[in-house]
């Protein structure tokens, strides 16, 4: 048993089990009851599940099989919940190292983990604990483990039925939440066809997960629910959004994912945006290229955290982060001769482009360029956003695949970062390494006297 033990644990996945029990830490202080966990818990207490959720498909949701599991762990114990969340958040972890670690899996496995940590998990907290990670961490979980079997036929690895079974049944629960289902569908059609072109053959299990994925989502497109739902929240937080062309919404979801991640302050994209900068900077002399690595690391440092400093001197570079963080459309025709608010959707566009020209220096091409792709469908799965009237009621919540992204693509950017043994590079690596487990350090410690502030 020691023996199995040992060798489990070899293969880079102590990291996971420290992750889970990092993670069972401070769940262990919660206790789910307010906001909507409040709600759902008053509701199941007078009927049956069932009872309450199948009408509901009707006249508010598509989210049956999210909100079974909800109300399954909450009426069961809040024990439970605890329990499989944290099991949740270390299958994430499991996903990607699977999906994204190549090699030395013990050493990239613990940089996986402290990568995770900087993730500002109390926007969990934002609608309940439990409502919230549900909708949220379950279905990214569950995603990034469907995604597994594209992985492995694309390395012509075979695939146990058991896992079969298990990664489908995985694809149907994250096929359940809006965001995860249209990541689910891009990919596994976009690799069907990778795949077809490539072998000139149909894989079986890819179009039987593809199927499924594009029938989760017709699921949603054809819930009555759902557009009840949407006709209330238009009405009651954005009553103007009907007016709004397919590009103002497009708009709308780009400048407020930027809001979040420069006007408001996102670790996640100060680590991604450190880590192009550095590995630029190591490895390239040239002073263009230098310049657009370090644009979107420069934005993330003087947005939100560097605003306290600048305040007081650079008080109109501060008001333009101000106007960026701002929730509401902010080009539209009402202030379209208004250049200052032409340049925060311009400004928007310009730190995107750096980033993907800064990808296509690091890996060096557009071909077979994971850490570009896993970056647009996480920008992707933020920008649809723009077409929901509650993108401003929902919060920086719906970036949590977008930051997931952005997590992935640092665990392959810091990848390639360290395949260089020069001595020089060995000691920036050492800084950067030690900066990002500062940060996940320091994160983890945030969450941990929110939670103990927060729970009474």
């Amino acid at each position: 048993m020691k023996e199995k033990l040992r060798k489990f644990l070899d293969d880079g996945r102590s990291a996971i089990v420290i992750l889970f029990v990092l993670h069972l830490i401070l769940m262990m202080f919660i206790t789910p009851n307010k906001y909507d966990d409040e709600v759902f818990l008053t509701n199941i207490a007078e009927q049956p599940i069932l009872a309450y959720i199948g009408p509901r498909y009707f006249d508010w949701t598509s989210r049956f099989l999210i909100e079974f599991a909800l109300c399954g762990v909450l009426k069961t114990s809040k024990y439970l919940w605890i329990l499989v969340e944290s099991l949740m958040v270390a299958l994430a972890g499991y996903s990607i190292s699977k999906l994204f670690v190549e090699d030395n899996k013990k050493e990239n496995n613990i940089m996986l983990l402290f990568m995770m940590l900087v993730y500002p998990l109390k926007e969990m907290s934002s609608a309940g604990w439990a409502a919230t990670t549900v909708n949220y961490i379950w279905p990214l979980a569950t995603m990034l483990y469907a995604l597994i079997p594209i992985r492995k036929i694309w390395d012509g690895e075979r695939i146990k039925p058991v896992n079969m079974i298990l990664h489908s049944a995985a694809l149907i629960f994250a096929g359940n939440q809006e965001q995860t289902a249209c990541i689910l569908v891009g990919t596994y059609l976009l690799f069907a066809i990778f795949m077809i072109i490539r072998d000139k053959k149909i894989k079986p299990y890819m179009v039987i997960n593809t199927i499924l994925a594009v029938a989760s989502l017709v699921f949603i497109l054809t819930c009555p629910g759902n557009y009840v739902r949407q006709d209330l929240e238009i009405a009651e937080y954005f009553k103007d959004m009907e007016m709004f062309t397919f590009l103002d919404k497009l708009g709308l979801g780009f400048t407020t994912t930027m809001g979040f991640l420069i006007g408001k302050g996102n670790l996640v994209y100060v680590m991604f945006t450190l880590l192009i900068c550095v590995y630029v900077f190591t490895n390239y002399k040239e002073q263009l290229y230098r310049v657009v690595a370090c644009i979107p690391f420069v934005t993330s440092i003087t947005g939100y955290f560097g605003r306290s400093i600048m305040n007081n001197v650079f008080s109109n570079i501060t008001s333009f982060y101000d106007i960026l963080a701002q929730e509401e459309v902010l080009l539209n025709a009402a202030t379209s001769n208004n250049l200052l608010y032409a340049v925060p959707v311009i400004f928007s566009m310009g730190i995107i482009v750096c980033i993907i020209m800064s990808l296509l220096l690091i890996f060096k091409n557009l071909k077979n360029n994971v850490a570009l792709l896993v970056f647009l469908v996480g920008f992707a799965s933020r920008l649809i956003i723009g077409f929901s009237p509650t993108i401003f009621v929902s919060g920086s919540r719906t970036l949590i695949f977008f930051e997931f992204a952005m997590i992935i693509a640092s665990m392959l950017i810091w990848q390639e970062m360290i395949k260089k043994t020069d001595k020089n590079e060995l000691k920036v690596q050492g800084k950067v390494s030690a900066t990002i487990k500062i940060l996940g350090v320091m994160q983890y410690l945030n969450i941990l006297f929110f939670i103990l502030l927060t729970q009474k």
